[in-house]
């Protein structure tokens, strides 16, 4: 459990006209952003995401970088958990959320994960009370809230009986826009995602896609790689790491670079193979 004050409680946000079937109101930490109906993009996938599924995420989020989306997922291991990483290093505001209490890391893993979405300018979101431990019922409890929080859908891999399937039928019944990941016929990771193609949602291939749909003009989107300024944060962080190896608070503490930015540079050093993370730690490569 997180050690701090108990979790604010505030309306349900408006996500695109009335929905039936959802809690009154939310437990949530941190900052819970505003313009869901607009802004809200839905993420979820199989949590034994292929590298297939994490270089469609990988190219998405390089398009998406400083669009100010919203992106929804649920914290899981595997595909959620790129979603929200990547959001980050993207500059998007990212909301977890979760099937057990918001005071919960679950899976415990993500631990630094949970961290950085806070500090990010983002939430942790549920409809339970804080030490509601998960449970099996839980989880399609917390599928149909990031479906309802969602203007868009991503389903990126899916087999056939999983919890994103479960997040797609919500978002079906809620009138939202879905677009699935085609992938091999004969692997049961894909199964669901082309399945939902054959019923209907519209098959993801780029993502100016998405982009048109959820209203974003390429044109004015910054797509000038790093700066002078993101040169020198990441000659920072390497200097540091050469020495040490820190978490994510010594490291925003050794270099002087504040948390939401810190999680822009740290995401895009990986993705560069700069630097990788293990057990909230991290190293050079």
């Amino acid at each position: 459990m997180i050690n701090a004050a108990p979790s604010d409680i505030v309306v349900f946000p408006s996500c695109g006209g009335p929905v039936k079937g959802l809690p009154e109101n939310l437990y949530v930490r941190g900052t819970l952003p505003t313009g869901f109906s607009e802004k809200g993009l839905g993420i979820v996938g199989s949590r034994r995401i292929s590298p297939y599924g994490i270089r469609v995420l990988r190219e998405l989020f390089y398009f998406l970088k400083d669009t100010e989306l919203i992106v929804v997922s649920g914290f899981t291991a595997g595909t959620d958990s790129y979603a929200h990483e990547f959001a980050l290093g993207a500059g998007c505001i990212t909301v977890a959320v979760m099937p057990c209490g918001c005071d919960i890391v679950h899976p415990s893993t993500n631990k630094e994960l949970y961290k950085r979405i806070v500090r990010g300018g983002g939430a942790v979101v549920s409809e339970f009370e804080d030490g509601f431990k998960p449970r099996k019922w839980t989880y399609p409890k917390r599928n149909r809230i990031i479906a309802a929080l969602s203007k868009v859908l991503l389903v990126v891999e899916a087999s056939l009986n999983s919890g994103s399937m479960i997040t797609a039928y919500f978002a079906s019944k809620y009138g939202r826009k879905i677009f699935s990941v085609p992938g091999d016929i004969y692997t049961e990771r894909s199964a669901g995602t082309n399945k939902l193609a054959a019923e209907g949602a519209e098959i993801y291939l780029s993502p100016g896609q998405l982009m048109n749909e959820m209203g974003i003009n390429k044109e004015e989107t910054r797509r000038n790689g790093t700066t002078a300024a993101d040169d020198d944060r990441e000659s920072r962080i390497l200097s540091v790491l050469k020495e040490k190896s820190p978490d994510f608070d010594d490291l925003s503490s050794e270099t002087g670079i504040p948390g939401p930015v810190l999680n822009k540079i740290i995401v895009e050093m990986m993705l560069k193979n700069l630097i990788f993370e293990k057990g909230g730690v991290y190293y050079v490569l």
